[in-house]
């Protein structure tokens, strides 16, 4: 029991730390509660963060050799080891074909986790049999673990192409169904009575009321979920894998290159950006009246 208390008691300090400092800055610095903000100042102080970040970044890898840094490149390379080690993630490792697998891999997965998970989760919110029925799946979604998939796929598809993308798309799907329950629960029951008293059918109240009106909140959870599965495809690679970012990472890692690990995360977090800034502008296509709202 000492040792495990001497394990987390810096894990603690840094947290009570943290908390103390934002806590002073917020409370001292008069802002005001859910005021807006412009935009230059909103990229301004964004800015700040990312110059900061950078700053500690150099300051704690900084020294011609090793003994003179802070930290060790094993534990956090420099900005410039990071760099240079992407020329031959590309031209060695195919860094490019690698995303593109990934990229394939998540979007399949996803995909197919919609399809069923949206169409269930309406029907689950609008009739209470279809809920009865589907209830023990939606508990489930609710509590297990992602983890716990990635052994029961290997088990049930072994190590192929159809493990990867069995386990995003479980993965998406026990994610997205709650959320879209909730989304469909919260339809005003007021807009259900109008549609009924104008002759509506059951039907017609799910297809022309309650989905349209959901729709935009499910597409925003579609988005955050298709952002987190990002973050799955690496437990999707990185066992018995072959191509793939988790599979870059995984072999960097048991090669000691961390450098080459830092410049993937790096790559899996500009795609991730870049598909979020995708199905932002997708909401604005389609959703044009929350901009005016």
């Amino acid at each position: 029991m000492p040792g495990i208390l001497d394990s987390i008691l810096p894990f603690f300090g840094f947290a009570i730390g943290f908390v103390l400092a934002v806590t002073a800055v917020v409370r001292f610095s008069g802002l005001n509660v859910r005021k807006a903000i412009s935009p230059s100042s909103a990229g301004l102080l964004t800015a700040v963060f990312v110059v900061l970040v950078f700053s500690g970044w150099f300051y704690v890898t900084s020294g011609e050799r090793i003994e003179d840094r802070i930290l060790t490149p094993v534990i956090l390379p420099s900005p410039g080891e990071v760099l240079r080690a992407f020329p031959k993630l590309h031209f060695e490792q195919e860094l490019v074909r690698s995303a593109w697998v990934s990229f394939v891999r998540v979007t399949i997965g996803f995909t197919l986790a919609a399809m069923v998970s949206v169409v269930l989760g309406v029907y689950m919110a609008s009739f209470k049999r279809v809920s009865a029925f589907f209830r023990p799946l939606a508990l489930a979604s609710a509590y297990v673990p992602i983890i716990v998939f990635v052994p029961l796929t290997l088990a049930w598809w072994g190590s192929g192409e159809e493990q990867k993308i069995g386990f995003l798309f479980i993965a998406c799907f026990v994610a997205l169904l709650p959320l879209v329950i909730k989304d469909v629960a919260d339809v005003p029951g007021t807009l259900l009575d109008v549609a009924m008293t104008k002759g509506a059918s059951q039907w017609q109240l799910v297809r022309h009321v309650v989905f349209p009106v959901a729709s935009a909140s499910i597409w925003d959870h579609m988005r955050g979920v298709y952002g987190v599965g990002w973050g799955w495809i690496i437990l999707a690679e990185v066992v018995n894998g072959e191509r793939g970012l988790g599979f870059l990472i995984s072999m960097s890692e048991r090669r000691g290159h961390t450098q080459a690990t830092f410049a993937v995360i790096i790559v899996i977090v500009l795609i991730a950006i870049a598909c979020d800034r995708a199905w932002k502008w997708g909401g604005r296509i389609l959703f044009p009246y929350r901009r005016a709202s």
